[in-house]
């Protein structure tokens, strides 16, 4: 049995990042004999002090505090045959624990964001500086391997290691699946399914949304909060035990993103999430949506605001051709992107660096 230790931001299940890598991997990684042992950077109780707005003093505290459990916590080098470390042993910091645990074990860097540059929440902002996003290029050349999440992401890591791995971020085809054919007995639901803090990538959409919403579709939008918005929409909160059923209710799932750096970093997982349910999608022709939609076939892309819209008609004009696009999008993560098939990459890549 090959023994990893797992590096993690969050508390486990409840970032997509973390839930759609490598803890929906770990169970097919245990069945062909790689055991996974996680250790989070954050506990519960910090995660919901960090999304409150203010609090300055006591999020530094505690921050701190987690970040010399986490030093102190590097494991010792017979403990373990490979670490991983998705996106940082830290939320914070240089990269002192990485070094640290290079030093002991061979190591693989995971991520699945352009986390090589300073991204911050509004909540936050005044912690931007402390998350030293230059740390990134130091991990990958640390590390024995690295697996990215798209290409654009393989491209910069490229830069500082040979040994770059696309695993893309995937779905549970066991869960993520169709529901019963229905009748659409209404207008068309066009979805967004997200957290708060990615309801930025909406905001610049917002007129968009309007002209959609202005022309007889419902714009149904699932999140932890509900946004503000001036025209028309549903919101439904998310939640875990209802995500999969709140999927099938979409007629189509939409991924706008804006033209930016950070946003070519982003790894379809939306698109993933609605193609495993059979659901037709439409996404922004950039970053990973470009890797995953085969435009006309699995999916479609869209650059102007006619796109868009020229495509949501298309599939409420169609409903056979929505159907067929539903099916091509659930044979594509079937093929491609199911947890098993992405775990079995992960494996090849976890053998191979403790060889090395």
């Amino acid at each position: 049995m090959l023994r990893v230790v797992a590096f993690v931001p969050y508390p486990l299940g409840t970032t997509p990042s973390q839930r759609f890598r490598i803890e929906q991997w770990a169970p097919h990684l245990e069945r062909a004999g790689i055991r996974v042992a996680f250790m989070p950077f954050a506990d519960p109780s910090l995660v919901r002090l960090l999304y409150k707005r203010g609090f300055t003093a006591a999020k530094a505290l505690a921050l701190g505090r987690a970040f010399a459990r986490t030093q102190l916590g590097v494991p010792r080098r017979d403990a373990f045959d490979v670490a991983v470390v998705h996106r940082g042993m830290s939320l914070i910091g240089p990269a002192l624990g990485e070094r640290r645990l290079a030093s002991r074990l061979p190591v693989v860097f995971d991520f699945d964001d352009a986390i090589h540059l300073l991204h911050t929440s509004d909540a936050n902002r005044a912690f931007g500086w402390l998350k030293f996003p230059g740390k990134t290029r130091t991990i990958c050349s640390l590390s024995r391997a690295v697996t990215v999440g798209n290409e654009y992401l393989g491209e910069y890591a490229r830069q500082f290691t040979g040994d770059v791995t696309i695993v893309p971020s995937s779905v549970d085809t066991g869960v993520y699946t169709p529901g019963p054919p229905r009748a659409r007995s209404g207008p068309m639901v066009v979805g967004w399914m997200g957290s708060s803090t990615s309801q930025t990538y909406l905001e610049p959409f917002a007129p968009l949304l309007a002209r959609i919403a202005s022309q007889g579709f419902v714009i149904r939008i699932v999140s932890d909060r509900r946004p503000e918005f001036s025209f028309p929409f549903e919101w439904k909160a998310w939640s875990a035990s209802t995500e999969v059923e709140d999927l099938r209710n979409f007629d189509v799932g939409i991924m706008p993103l804006p033209d930016t750096e950070w946003a070519k970093g982003k790894c379809a997982m939306k698109i993933l999430q609605y193609m495993g349910v059979g659901v037709p999608s439409v996404g922004s022709d950039l970053g990973g949506n470009r890797e995953v939609i085969q435009d006309g076939e699995n999916g479609f892309l869209a650059r102007q605001d006619d796109d868009w819209l020229a495509r949501i008609r298309d599939l409420a004009e169609n409903p056979d051709r929505a159907r067929i696009i539903g099916a091509q999008g659930r044979a594509t993560v079937l093929a491609r992107y199911s947890a098993e098939v992405c775990a079995g990459l992960f494996g090849e890549v976890l053998r191979r660096a403790a060889v090395k």
